[in-house]
């Protein structure tokens, strides 16, 4: 199950309508990151930022954490237009296979998804 904590993300070129949004979260046992990048790229990425209310998505695979092994190996920095409009592009058909290709790839245990807005 993923968790829902209020952060705030940052970028000096953004106007304080964006919903700045990161998903965080480990690959399942098993998962290799080559095989990971492939669907990100070719599935994740290629529907998840036409959705209407989505202005931007980019998903990195984490290297490393300072001073210890990082808790989660991908984070996606999403852009939208609202959290309710996130939320309603996830719901959305078009999504399903964005939707099925998380669960098989990643530790749904380890998701977090955590939003705010720019402090300007």
């Amino acid at each position: 199950m993923s968790r829902i904590v209020t952060a705030t993300g940052s970028h000096s070129d953004r106007s304080s309508d964006v919903q700045k949004i990161y998903v965080l979260y480990k690959l399942k046992p098993g998962v290799s990151p080559e095989e990971y990048i492939e669907w990100s790229k070719t599935v994740d990425q290629a529907i998840t930022s036409k959705q209407k209310g989505v202005q931007s998505f980019r998903v990195f695979l984490l290297d490393g954490a300072r001073g210890k092994e990082s808790p989660w190996d991908v984070v996606e920095d999403i852009e939208a237009d609202s959290w309710d409009a996130w939320e309603e592009v996830l719901k959305q058909p078009a999504m399903e296979a964005v939707v099925e290709g998380f669960r098989k790839y990643a530790e749904r245990d380890s998701s977090i998804a955590i939003y705010g807005r720019e402090i300007l």
